[in-house]
């Protein structure tokens, strides 16, 4: 993760050097964060759904790179963190007592097309459509304690299309609230132990989230 932020860090430094001397500010950075609401097959907690991946609300953080090149139309990128406990209690049901996972983490880049409209002089709405790459890491399973299954970290693209609301509160800084909809699909290996009969299994995750998100931001 700090490799990921590091690059995006650089990036943006470079923008901004190349962005001064111009009399109109063209960039904006963001940073955002707020509750991650699991949708789909990834909040389900049915024990006979395959794909259910048990997933309680987590949270999301984003740091946002943006650059308009004409007045409605830009190029944005993000560089994302998001988290997930797993739910014990659904877990636990119709199994045995003791078992538990420890939880779900996604990290990547996105970046694409950006389409801004100027609802007021002090609001400015973008939609925003990217994709990229996500390193997804699945759950650790235990059973009293003792760890019975592997976890997993996987590259996979990630989709992801939101709108945010910019208002200015003074100067080149603004205040950013922000909803979008993730999703990717990694290929997992999960390791068994032998406690419990050994194996591999590889198997997808449907992963689908929804963000909301608030912040604060400069011009540039």
């Amino acid at each position: 993760m700090k490799k990921i932020f590091l690059i995006m860090v650089v990036l943006l430094v470079s923008g901004a050097m190349m962005a001064q001397g111009k009399l109109t500010t063209k960039s904006f950075l963001a940073f955002h964060g707020g509750p991650s609401f699991t949708v789909g097959d990834f909040g389900s907690r049915n024990q006979n759904n395959d794909k259910a991946g048990f997933a309680k609300t987590g949270f999301n953080m984003n740091l946002n790179y943006g650059y308009q090149f004409a007045r409605n139309a830009g190029l944005t990128g993000t560089a994302f963190y998001s988290r997930y406990n797993l739910d014990k209690a659904a877990l636990e049901s119709g199994t045995l007592p003791g078992v538990n996972a420890d939880h779900w983490q996604l990290q990547g880049l996105a970046a694409g097309p950006m389409l801004t409209h100027h609802l007021t002089p002090d609001v400015v709405a973008d939609l925003r459509v990217m994709g990229g790459v996500a390193h997804a890491n699945l759950p650790k399973g235990t059973f009293d304690g003792t760890v019975v299954t592997s976890g997993d970290w996987k590259w996979t693209f990630v989709f992801q299309g939101g709108l945010d609301l910019r208002f200015n509160i003074s100067g080149n800084m603004f205040i950013l609230t922000n909803v979008d909809y993730m999703w990717m699909q990694p290929e997992f290996k999960s390791d068994f132990s032998p406690l419990i009969g050994g194996g591999t299994t590889r198997f997808h995750q449907t992963i689908s989230v929804v963000n909301l998100t608030g912040g604060i931001g400069f011009k540039f």
